[in-house]
């Protein structure tokens, strides 16, 4: 076989994939109770499903069809609207792109600000699907630890002292993945002046801003920070359909046109399918995604918190209570070296899901990342009372 490429034999493939074949293999044995994967476990609304399905059998051409690289003027136009109604931005449609997933709109974005050499910094322990898109880039990540005991806040002095000539960009999730940390309204501020002052990019991953469970998701650019801010984000969560690929990024006109010119190269053009879900979503804010964010999603998500949150307080395992997405990232240094070598254990022995916390960054080791929007409030209570007595006997 002739040589692969240096640049693909330095990618390396998230975990995080692993683990997602051992969760399709619990959708067919009950008895795996899942903390792994980060995938909405909700039906979409039901009125989405139902337009679409209208759709296919009136206009099955027209559904199917290309649309313009940069998405439907319909759709951004929806966006537009529903940024300005829910968050208080002025973002014009064609400062918006539609991507195939909130993936695709960080991976375009990197690309399009990105040179080998830059550094762009992240949080740690920060998400999976970051670092090996920019090592892709020939960019270099540095990263600044976040810690269960200050809630995970960043810590806006240490970023200042971070920022170099060669530092191109600082990446902000919040609500945040792996650790459903939420930043303070301060903290937002701090972090979008000192980008602005510093003259480097603000990346902002907006993709859990619909999940909070106190307070209010807080738009970066509340604090200014229009010319230097890209946001990346998806329907995947709102609207739980991940299976959709579609998302979407926005920001100065002329760097969402690098963008698109670097999505026709990567896809094209996103899917007019899953558009036509979205505008349905969109449309009618109050009759659809408010109710059904309101009603269905965020009591639903909040309970099996709860839940959570009582089982590991109950148990004594220290942790942060997560505002927001939908992750605990407890650390469980007192009992464990190799959080890896436990998961794989724990998922032999107990048929429990959990994923190793050294996957997300040297400030991760000795934790696991705990989803709870997988399971139903009971079978919380028994995976976590697996672990626990499958921890109490652990002997690395």
């Amino acid at each position: 076989m002739p040589e692969i490429s240096e640049r693909a034999k330095k990618y390396v493939s998230s975990p995080i994939r692993r683990i997602a074949s051992l969760l399709e293999k619990a959708s067919f044995e009950k008895q795996i109770i899942s903390f792994g994967g980060g995938a909405p476990s909700l039906t979409p609304p039901k009125e989405i499903i139902e337009f679409l399905i209208e759709k296919l059998k009136t206009e099955p051409k027209k559904t199917l069809e290309y649309c313009s690289t940069e998405g439907l003027v319909k759709t951004r136009e929806l966006i537009s609207e529903d940024l300005k109604y829910n968050e208080g931005v002025d973002i014009q449609p064609d400062e918006i792109i539609i991507t195939i997933g909130g993936t695709e709109a960080l991976f375009d974005t990197f690309a399009a600000i990105l040179n080998p050499g830059d550094e762009i910094i992240t949080t740690d322990p920060c998400y999976l699907g970051y670092p090996e898109p920019i090592k892709l880039m020939g960019a270099v990540q540095k990263r600044i630890p976040i810690s269960w005991e200050e809630d995970f806040q960043i810590d806006t002095e240490k970023l200042k002292e971070m920022i170099n000539e060669k530092t191109k960009a600082f990446i902000l999730i919040s609500p945040d993945n792996p650790t459903g940390g939420v930043q303070k309204k301060e903290t937002i501020k701090a972090i979008v002046e000192i980008c602005e002052d510093k003259g480097i990019w603000l990346i902002t991953d907006d993709i859990y801003k619909h999940i909070i469970f106190e307070g209010e998701f807080i738009n970066s650019r509340k604090f200014g920070g229009y010319e230097n801010t890209i946001t990346c984000c998806s329907f995947s969560k709102s609207a739980s359909i991940p299976g959709a690929r579609i998302g979407y990024a926005y920001g100065p006109k002329e760097v969402i046109k690098k963008i698109s010119n670097i999505k026709q190269a990567t896809s094209l053009t996103p899917s007019k399918l899953s558009q036509m879900l979205v505008q349905k979503f969109l449309e009618n804010k109050a009759e659809v995604r408010e109710k059904y964010i309101k009603e269905t999603v965020i009591p639903t998500y909040k309970k099996r918190r709860d839940v959570m949150h009582e089982e590991l307080k109950k148990h004594g395992i220290p942790h942060s209570l997560p505002h927001g997405a939908f992750y605990f990232f407890p650390n469980f240094s007192e009992y464990l070296k190799d959080e890896e070598k436990f998961a794989d254990a724990l998922l032999k022995e107990k048929q429990v899901v959990v994923i190793p916390g050294k996957y997300f960054g040297p400030s991760g080791k000795e934790h696991l990342r705990l989803t709870f929007v997988s399971e139903p409030e009971e079978r919380i209570k028994e995976g976590l009372q697996k672990m626990v007595d499958f921890l109490n006997s652990w002997k690395e």
